[in-house]
């Protein structure tokens, strides 16, 4: 298995089980990817870093020290996956907390060098209203402007909420007409019925990837079709049951390898991160 060929990133949230237990921080999550799993691409969530939601100054001593980490290990970040500061709240001063709060992550991103920042949107039904719509692009659209001119890209994920829908995916991603504007592909995560659209539709503008366990039936053809549209972020291993998580872990990122490796042999696609370091993520396709 060629991992530079097609890169393989573990989500922090999949331990998040032993971080409720205190079992492991940021820094040993570091270390269980380079000597437990060999995985040279980290995927943060921000559930591992301090509150930066209405943080002014964020802690950058610590943000630091990560990135220290990180390079020492010869890691780098494929994505800060931020929960906390979602674009849209109904409260017009909860809206305000949050823009600050979703700026304050994009500059740890900076520091910690993030190719790829998750911002979600924050409309908790499957339909938006024009209103939200509105604020939710203008956030979006600033947010990429600041991602173009430090070299990374930011978007949504098919997470929760109206970012479920595809269409409301698609009318995003062109309003927000910026190539440092891309989504966050949660394999199979979808409106009920929509599944086969979603995909469609998230391919030509995923910047990042979360497999989940319960996708790895699908997941071969997923990852087969997003190397033949010219993806070029990681294929990131997400799990969620908070049980047996080191264990599982490893079951999951080996069967994501073993399917990789399927497709290497069946000659797909080209090298996905060719230029993974050369601008692809400074609003270059």
């Amino acid at each position: 298995m060629n991992a530079k060929k097609y890169p393989i990133s573990i989500a922090s949230y999949s331990f998040h089980g032993l971080l409720g237990e205190k079992k492991i921080d940021i820094f040993t999550y570091l270390e269980a990817l380079k000597y437990r799993y060999n995985v040279e691409y980290a995927d943060i969530w921000s559930g591992y870093l301090p509150n930066f939601n209405n943080a002014d100054p964020i802690d950058e001593d610590l943000l630091k020290k990560v990135k220290f980490s990180m390079d020492e290990k010869g890691i780098t970040l494929a994505n800060l996956c931020v929960d906390g500061p979602h674009i849209w709240a109904d409260e017009k001063d909860q809206r305000e907390i949050h823009y600050k709060g979703a700026f304050n992550y994009m500059k740890a991103a900076v520091i910690l060098g993030a190719k790829t920042v998750r911002i979600d949107v924050g409309v908790h039904r499957d339909a938006i209203t024009n209103e939200e719509f509105d604020y939710v692009a203008k956030i979006y659209s600033e947010l990429a402007a600041f991602a173009k001119d430090n070299n990374m890209r930011v978007g949504t994920e098919n997470h929760w909420g109206a970012s479920r829908d595809p269409e409301v995916l698609e009318n995003i991603y062109k309003a927000v007409n910026s190539d440092a504007y891309g989504v966050l592909f949660h394999f199979g995560n979808f409106i009920e019925g929509q599944k086969e659209t979603g995909l469609e539709t998230v391919l030509k503008m995923a910047m990042h990837t979360h497999i989940p366990a319960d996708s790895v039936t699908f997941a071969k053809e997923y990852i087969r079709r997003l190397a033949n549209q010219g993806y070029k972020g990681t294929f990131s291993i997400e799990h969620h049951t908070a049980k047996h998580e080191y264990e599982r872990v490893a079951w999951q990122l080996a069967t994501v390898r073993e399917l990789i490796t399927e497709l290497e042999d069946e000659g797909f696609g080209s090298p996905i991160n060719a230029d993974y370091f050369t601008g692809v993520y400074s609003g270059k396709k």
